[in-house]
């Protein structure tokens, strides 16, 4: 028995975040699947509940099975976690 998943790659968000990337270059995250593959692979520290949080409601803004806007807010509050984590005297 085989199972099919509806994943939508082509969602995106209302509006983009703008995260500062390589310590230079402003860079617009769209969509649930960005946030995603930049949590994955932007982040050299990948913990704490923020980040867990939104790799959780991408996946499942993803798989029509979360709110589109609350991944969009758990990315915010994750990468602002980790700018904390890696500049923690700023």
């Amino acid at each position: 028995m085989s199972s099919i998943i509806t994943v939508g790659f082509r969602l995106e968000w209302e509006h983009p975040v703008i995260i500062r990337h390589d310590h230079y270059q402003d860079r617009a995250i769209q969509s649930p699947r960005e946030a995603l593959k930049y949590l994955t692979t932007g982040f050299t520290i990948r913990s704490g509940q923020p980040y867990w949080s939104a790799v959780s409601a991408c996946n499942a803004a993803l798989r029509h099975k979360g709110d589109l806007e609350l991944s969009r807010e758990t990315f915010v509050a994750a990468y602002a976690e980790y700018l904390v984590k890696i500049y923690p005297n700023r």
